[in-house]
Protein backbone atom coordinates (compact mmCIF):
# COMPACT_ATOMS: atom_id res chain seq x y z
CA UNK A 1 0.00 0.00 0.00
CA UNK A 2 2.85 2.43 0.83
CA UNK A 3 6.32 2.99 -0.55
CA UNK A 4 8.44 4.70 2.09
CA UNK A 5 11.44 6.41 0.50
CA UNK A 6 14.59 6.89 2.58
CA UNK A 7 17.39 8.86 0.98
CA UNK A 8 20.61 8.17 2.86
CA UNK A 9 23.99 9.83 2.52
CA UNK A 10 26.72 9.88 5.19
CA UNK A 11 24.20 9.22 7.96
CA UNK A 12 25.43 5.98 9.47
CA UNK A 13 24.32 6.98 12.99
CA UNK A 14 21.10 8.87 12.23
CA UNK A 15 19.71 6.44 9.64
CA UNK A 16 19.26 3.78 12.32
CA UNK A 17 16.76 5.99 14.13
CA UNK A 18 15.03 6.73 10.83
CA UNK A 19 14.63 3.07 9.87
CA UNK A 20 13.64 1.97 13.39
CA UNK A 21 10.91 4.62 13.48
CA UNK A 22 9.45 3.43 10.17
CA UNK A 23 9.61 -0.22 11.15
CA UNK A 24 7.81 0.65 14.41
CA UNK A 25 4.68 1.79 12.54
CA UNK A 26 1.50 0.20 13.89
CA UNK A 27 -0.59 -0.32 10.78
CA UNK A 28 -2.85 -2.78 9.07
CA UNK A 29 -1.40 -1.74 5.70
CA UNK A 30 1.60 -3.38 4.10
CA UNK A 31 4.50 -1.09 3.29
CA UNK A 32 7.90 -1.30 1.67
CA UNK A 33 11.00 0.72 2.54
CA UNK A 34 13.18 1.70 -0.39
CA UNK A 35 16.56 3.09 0.63
CA UNK A 36 18.41 5.22 -1.90
CA UNK A 37 22.00 4.97 -0.65
CA UNK A 38 23.80 7.75 -2.45
CA UNK A 39 27.42 6.50 -2.40
CA UNK A 40 28.26 7.53 1.16
CA UNK A 41 31.87 7.80 2.29
CA UNK A 42 31.07 6.42 5.75
CA UNK A 43 29.39 3.18 6.84
CA UNK A 44 25.84 4.17 5.90
CA UNK A 45 25.57 1.45 3.26
CA UNK A 46 26.75 -1.25 5.68
CA UNK A 47 24.17 -0.15 8.24
CA UNK A 48 21.43 -0.25 5.62
CA UNK A 49 22.58 -3.66 4.37
CA UNK A 50 22.17 -5.05 7.90
CA UNK A 51 18.58 -3.83 7.98
CA UNK A 52 17.91 -5.20 4.49
CA UNK A 53 19.18 -8.64 5.57
CA UNK A 54 16.93 -8.63 8.62
CA UNK A 55 13.68 -7.25 7.20
CA UNK A 56 11.97 -8.57 4.08
CA UNK A 57 10.22 -5.30 3.21
CA UNK A 58 13.45 -3.31 2.79
CA UNK A 59 15.20 -2.85 -0.55
CA UNK A 60 18.36 -0.84 -1.17
CA UNK A 61 19.28 1.04 -4.30
CA UNK A 62 23.02 1.40 -3.80
CA UNK A 63 24.28 3.98 -6.28
CA UNK A 64 27.82 3.53 -7.54
CA UNK A 65 28.31 7.29 -7.59
CA UNK A 66 26.53 10.21 -5.97
CA UNK A 67 23.65 11.07 -8.28
CA UNK A 68 22.26 13.95 -6.23
CA UNK A 69 19.19 13.94 -3.98
CA UNK A 70 16.67 14.60 -6.76
CA UNK A 71 17.73 11.72 -9.01
CA UNK A 72 18.02 9.56 -5.93
CA UNK A 73 14.42 10.36 -5.08
CA UNK A 74 13.25 9.70 -8.64
CA UNK A 75 15.00 6.33 -8.80
CA UNK A 76 13.41 5.26 -5.51
CA UNK A 77 9.92 6.33 -6.57
CA UNK A 78 10.27 4.44 -9.85
CA UNK A 79 11.41 1.34 -7.97
CA UNK A 80 8.40 1.37 -5.65
CA UNK A 81 4.97 -0.18 -6.13
CA UNK A 82 3.00 1.42 -3.28
CA UNK A 83 -0.30 3.15 -3.94
CA UNK A 84 1.00 5.98 -1.76
CA UNK A 85 4.43 7.56 -1.46
CA UNK A 86 5.95 8.78 1.78
CA UNK A 87 9.46 10.14 2.26
CA UNK A 88 11.59 10.12 5.39
CA UNK A 89 15.19 11.06 4.70
CA UNK A 90 17.99 9.56 6.75
CA UNK A 91 18.24 12.36 9.29
CA UNK A 92 14.55 12.66 10.24
CA UNK A 93 12.28 10.19 12.01
CA UNK A 94 8.61 9.35 12.53
CA UNK A 95 7.90 9.68 16.25
CA UNK A 96 4.21 8.88 15.73
CA UNK A 97 3.75 5.11 15.23
CA UNK A 98 0.32 5.70 13.68
CA UNK A 99 1.50 7.93 10.81
CA UNK A 100 0.91 5.38 8.04
CA UNK A 101 -2.42 4.22 9.43
CA UNK A 102 -3.78 7.73 9.94
CA UNK A 103 -2.73 9.02 6.56
CA UNK A 104 -3.71 6.03 4.46
CA UNK A 105 -7.09 5.81 6.20
CA UNK A 106 -7.69 9.45 5.28
CA UNK A 107 -6.48 9.10 1.68
CA UNK A 108 -8.56 5.99 1.11
CA UNK A 109 -11.72 7.84 2.17
CA UNK A 110 -10.85 11.07 0.30
CA UNK A 111 -10.03 10.15 -3.32
CA UNK A 112 -9.97 13.85 -4.25
CA UNK A 113 -6.91 14.35 -2.02
CA UNK A 114 -3.53 14.17 -3.78
CA UNK A 115 -1.31 15.32 -0.90
CA UNK A 116 -1.91 14.92 2.82
CA UNK A 117 0.49 16.46 5.33
CA UNK A 118 0.58 17.02 9.08
CA UNK A 119 2.12 18.97 11.92
CA UNK A 120 5.63 18.06 13.04
CA UNK A 121 8.25 18.52 15.77
CA UNK A 122 11.64 20.11 15.21
CA UNK A 123 14.86 18.95 16.82
CA UNK A 124 17.81 21.36 16.84
CA UNK A 125 21.15 19.55 16.69
CA UNK A 126 22.96 22.60 18.06
CA UNK A 127 20.83 23.16 21.16
CA UNK A 128 19.48 19.60 21.57
CA UNK A 129 16.01 21.09 22.02
CA UNK A 130 12.73 19.83 20.58
CA UNK A 131 9.78 22.05 19.70
CA UNK A 132 6.61 19.99 19.70
CA UNK A 133 3.93 20.73 17.14
CA UNK A 134 5.67 23.38 15.05
CA UNK A 135 2.53 24.70 13.35
CA UNK A 136 0.38 24.61 16.48
CA UNK A 137 3.05 26.23 18.65
CA UNK A 138 3.41 29.11 16.20
CA UNK A 139 -0.32 29.51 15.67
CA UNK A 140 -0.04 28.83 11.94
CA UNK A 141 -3.35 28.53 10.13
CA UNK A 142 -2.95 25.77 7.55
CA UNK A 143 -4.98 26.21 4.38
CA UNK A 144 -6.65 23.19 2.77
CA UNK A 145 -8.45 22.30 -0.43
CA UNK A 146 -7.72 23.49 -3.95
CA UNK A 147 -4.99 25.87 -2.90
CA UNK A 148 -2.46 25.83 -5.75
CA UNK A 149 -2.04 29.60 -5.91
CA UNK A 150 -1.57 29.79 -2.15
CA UNK A 151 1.12 27.12 -2.26
CA UNK A 152 2.81 28.89 -5.16
CA UNK A 153 2.94 32.00 -2.97
CA UNK A 154 4.44 30.05 -0.07
CA UNK A 155 1.39 29.30 2.08
CA UNK A 156 1.15 26.72 3.46
CA UNK A 157 4.71 25.52 3.89
CA UNK A 158 4.50 21.72 3.79
CA UNK A 159 7.09 19.70 5.70
CA UNK A 160 8.28 17.04 3.24
CA UNK A 161 8.61 14.05 5.64
CA UNK A 162 5.05 14.55 6.91
CA UNK A 163 3.52 14.15 3.47
CA UNK A 164 1.58 11.29 1.92
CA UNK A 165 1.35 11.50 -1.88
CA UNK A 166 -1.03 9.65 -4.15
CA UNK A 167 1.28 7.83 -6.57
CA UNK A 168 -1.15 7.93 -9.50
CA UNK A 169 -1.20 11.74 -9.35
CA UNK A 170 2.58 11.99 -9.02
CA UNK A 171 3.24 9.70 -11.95
CA UNK A 172 0.66 11.42 -14.15
CA UNK A 173 1.45 15.05 -13.43
CA UNK A 174 4.88 15.53 -11.84
CA UNK A 175 7.69 15.84 -14.46
CA UNK A 176 10.49 15.51 -11.92
CA UNK A 177 13.04 14.71 -14.63
CA UNK A 178 12.37 18.09 -16.24
CA UNK A 179 12.93 19.90 -12.96
CA UNK A 180 16.17 18.02 -12.40
CA UNK A 181 17.33 19.17 -15.83
CA UNK A 182 16.81 22.85 -14.99
CA UNK A 183 18.72 22.55 -11.73
CA UNK A 184 15.90 22.37 -9.16
CA UNK A 185 17.38 21.79 -5.71
CA UNK A 186 14.27 21.61 -3.51
CA UNK A 187 11.92 19.17 -5.22
CA UNK A 188 9.22 19.39 -2.56
CA UNK A 189 7.78 22.85 -3.29
CA UNK A 190 7.30 22.34 -7.07
CA UNK A 191 5.74 18.96 -6.30
CA UNK A 192 3.11 20.61 -4.09
CA UNK A 193 2.50 23.38 -6.65
CA UNK A 194 1.95 20.92 -9.49
CA UNK A 195 -0.10 18.26 -7.69
CA UNK A 196 -2.34 20.89 -6.09
CA UNK A 197 -3.50 21.86 -9.60
CA UNK A 198 -5.17 18.45 -9.93
CA UNK A 199 -6.59 17.70 -6.51
CA UNK A 200 -6.95 18.76 -2.93
CA UNK A 201 -4.20 19.26 -0.37
CA UNK A 202 -5.36 18.29 3.12
CA UNK A 203 -3.87 18.56 6.61
CA UNK A 204 -3.92 16.51 9.80
CA UNK A 205 -3.38 18.67 12.92
CA UNK A 206 -1.35 15.97 14.63
CA UNK A 207 2.44 15.80 14.85
CA UNK A 208 3.84 12.72 13.11
CA UNK A 209 7.47 13.52 12.32
CA UNK A 210 10.56 14.96 13.97
CA UNK A 211 12.43 17.18 11.54
CA UNK A 212 16.11 17.50 12.38
CA UNK A 213 17.60 20.98 12.10
CA UNK A 214 21.07 22.43 12.53
CA UNK A 215 23.12 20.21 10.21
CA UNK A 216 24.72 21.59 7.07
CA UNK A 217 22.11 21.25 4.34
CA UNK A 218 20.81 23.01 1.26
CA UNK A 219 19.19 25.56 3.58
CA UNK A 220 22.19 25.87 5.91
CA UNK A 221 25.00 25.65 3.41
CA UNK A 222 28.45 27.15 3.94
CA UNK A 223 29.63 26.94 0.32
CA UNK A 224 29.04 30.19 -1.54
CA UNK A 225 29.20 28.61 -5.00
CA UNK A 226 26.58 25.98 -4.11
CA UNK A 227 24.28 28.69 -2.83
CA UNK A 228 24.68 30.64 -6.05
CA UNK A 229 23.96 27.52 -8.12
CA UNK A 230 20.87 26.91 -6.05
CA UNK A 231 19.74 30.48 -6.75
CA UNK A 232 19.91 29.85 -10.48
CA UNK A 233 18.13 26.53 -10.07
CA UNK A 234 15.33 28.18 -8.13
CA UNK A 235 14.93 30.85 -10.80
CA UNK A 236 14.69 28.16 -13.47
CA UNK A 237 12.17 26.26 -11.32
CA UNK A 238 9.84 29.25 -10.98
CA UNK A 239 10.22 30.02 -14.69
CA UNK A 240 9.24 26.43 -15.55
CA UNK A 241 6.18 26.60 -13.27
CA UNK A 242 5.08 29.79 -15.04
CA UNK A 243 5.37 27.95 -18.35
CA UNK A 244 3.34 25.00 -17.06
CA UNK A 245 0.60 27.21 -15.58
CA UNK A 246 0.17 30.33 -17.73
CA UNK A 247 -2.51 31.67 -15.41
CA UNK A 248 0.28 32.52 -12.95
CA UNK A 249 1.14 35.28 -15.41
CA UNK A 250 4.34 36.03 -17.26
CA UNK A 251 7.54 35.21 -15.41
CA UNK A 252 9.51 38.18 -14.19
CA UNK A 253 12.40 38.22 -11.80
CA UNK A 254 11.77 40.29 -8.71
CA UNK A 255 13.82 41.24 -5.68
CA UNK A 256 12.87 38.09 -3.80
CA UNK A 257 15.62 35.90 -5.22
CA UNK A 258 18.32 38.51 -4.89
CA UNK A 259 17.39 39.35 -1.31
CA UNK A 260 16.72 35.77 -0.27
CA UNK A 261 20.01 34.47 -1.57
CA UNK A 262 22.03 37.47 -0.44
CA UNK A 263 20.73 36.62 3.02
CA UNK A 264 21.65 32.93 2.66
CA UNK A 265 25.12 33.98 1.52
CA UNK A 266 25.33 36.31 4.52
CA UNK A 267 24.43 33.49 6.93
CA UNK A 268 27.03 31.27 5.27
CA UNK A 269 29.63 34.00 5.82
CA UNK A 270 28.70 34.09 9.52
CA UNK A 271 29.16 30.32 9.74
CA UNK A 272 32.51 30.61 7.94
CA UNK A 273 33.64 33.48 10.22
CA UNK A 274 34.26 35.44 7.02
CA UNK A 275 33.71 39.08 7.92
CA UNK A 276 34.77 40.52 4.54
CA UNK A 277 32.22 38.42 2.66
CA UNK A 278 29.55 39.06 5.28
CA UNK A 279 29.92 42.80 4.84
CA UNK A 280 29.66 42.42 1.06
CA UNK A 281 26.55 40.23 1.20
CA UNK A 282 24.94 42.51 3.80
CA UNK A 283 25.16 45.40 1.38
CA UNK A 284 23.42 43.31 -1.28
CA UNK A 285 20.62 42.22 1.08
CA UNK A 286 18.00 44.97 0.86
CA UNK A 287 16.01 43.77 3.86
CA UNK A 288 16.88 45.50 7.18
CA UNK A 289 17.35 42.36 9.28
CA UNK A 290 19.34 42.26 12.49
CA UNK A 291 21.91 39.91 10.94
CA UNK A 292 22.34 42.33 8.04
CA UNK A 293 22.92 45.36 10.25
CA UNK A 294 25.35 43.53 12.53
CA UNK A 295 27.56 42.58 9.58
CA UNK A 296 28.59 46.20 8.99
CA UNK A 297 31.32 46.23 11.67
CA UNK A 298 33.71 43.51 12.80
CA UNK A 299 32.72 43.82 16.46
CA UNK A 300 28.98 43.48 15.88
CA UNK A 301 29.68 40.67 13.40
CA UNK A 302 31.45 38.69 16.12
CA UNK A 303 28.71 39.45 18.65
CA UNK A 304 26.11 38.13 16.19
CA UNK A 305 28.10 34.94 15.70
CA UNK A 306 28.21 34.37 19.46
CA UNK A 307 24.61 35.25 20.23
CA UNK A 308 22.65 34.17 17.17
CA UNK A 309 24.66 31.10 16.07
CA UNK A 310 23.37 31.34 12.48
Amino acid sequence: MVSVIVRAYNQEVMVKQTLDSILAQQTTYSFEIIIGENHSSDNTLAVCRAYEAKYGNIRILAHEQNIGPQRNLLSCIKAGIGKYIMVCDGDDWWHNPDKIQLQVDFMESHPECVVLHSDYDTYDERTRKTIHGHNKSKGINILEGRIQRDIFNGNPSICWPTSCIRRSAFEQYMPLEKFIEVGTVGEDWPTWVILSAYGEVRYLPVSTVTYRMGNISVTRDIDYNRILRRREGDKNTVRLLHEMFPYFGAYHEDEYFNNQYSHLLLLAAYRNNDYASAKKFAREDKRPTIMTRMAYTWITFQIARLLRRP
